[in-house]
C-alpha cells in the first residue's frame, strides 16, 4: 500500500476544503422552478396533488388527484388564494433565491383597523428523513400572531423535488396561569413521487 507524501496529503485536504464550501454555498442559494406537469406527489395523509402548467409566476399549478381542485403554490407551500399572499407576492418573492437567514415581513389590512400579519423565515437548511428517503431541504418557518397565541408552520421545500417534502403545524397560547399550552393540528410527509 502506498501512503501519501505531506505535500499530497495538503493538496487533499486543500481540494475536499474547496469542493465542502462549493457545496455548502450551492446548497445554501437556489433558484426556485416548477416541477414538470404530470408529476403526482402522495402524503402520508392520503391524499395526492399532480402538477399541472399554466400558473403565472412565481407559482406553480397542482390539483387534487381525488377531488381535482387546482391550487397555485410558491414553494409548494404558500397558497395564491390566500389573502395575505395574494397582498405580498413581491414581498414574498425577495426570498428568491432561498438563503438561509432571508426574511420577510407580511401584512394586509383588514375591516375595523384590524389587519393580519406574518414573518416568513428561510430557518436552516437541513437533511431530513421521510419515507421516500433523505431528502436536503430548506425549511421555510411561518410565525403568525393569533388572538392570545402563535401559529408556527413549517414546510421543508426541498429543491429536488421541486415541492415540500414535510410540512408540520404548531398553535402555542399562553393561559391564564402562565402556562405556555401547544397543539399540533396537522402535519404530513411525502410518501411517494411519480414523474412522467
Amino acid at each position: 500500500m502506498r501512503l501519501l507524501s505531506d505535500g499530497a496529503k495538503i493538496l487533499c485536504v486543500v481540494f475536499l476544503a474547496i469542493l465542502a464550501c462549493a457545496t455548502s454555498a450551492a446548497a445554501q442559494t437556489v433558484q426556485h422552478s416548477c416541477p414538470p406537469p404530470g408529476t403526482i406527489y402522495t402524503f402520508t395523509d392520503s391524499s395526492s396533488i399532480q402538477a399541472l402548467p399554466g400558473a403565472a409566476a412565481p407559482f406553480c399549478r397542482f390539483a387534487n388527484v381525488n377531488g381535482g381542485q387546482q391550487v397555485d403554490l410558491f414553494l409548494g407551500a404558500f397558497s395564491a388564494a390566500s389573502p395575505i399572499v395574494q397582498a405580498n407576492i413581491d414581498v414574498l418573492t425577495t426570498l428568491l433565491p432561498l438563503q438561509v437567514g432571508k426574511s420577510v415581513h407580511l401584512t394586509r389590512a383588514g375591516p375595523a383597523d384590524k389587519g393580519w400579519q406574518a414573518v416568513v423565515a428561510v430557518e436552516k437548511y437541513e437533511s431530513v428523513e421521510i419515507p421516500i428517503g433523505r431528502l436536503n431541504c430548506y425549511v421555510l418557518l411561518w410565525t403568525e400572531p393569533s388572538g392570545q397565541g402563535r401559529w408556527e408552520r413549517r414546510w421543508w421545500y426541498c429543491p429536488s423535488l421541486e415541492y415540500a417534502a414535510k410540512y408540520s403545524a404548531k398553535f402555542e397560547v399562553v393561559s391564564p396561569g402562565g402556562r405556555i399550552l401547544t397543539s399540533s393540528p396537522t402535519s404530513w410527509e411525502l410518501a411517494g413521487v411519480r414523474v412522467p
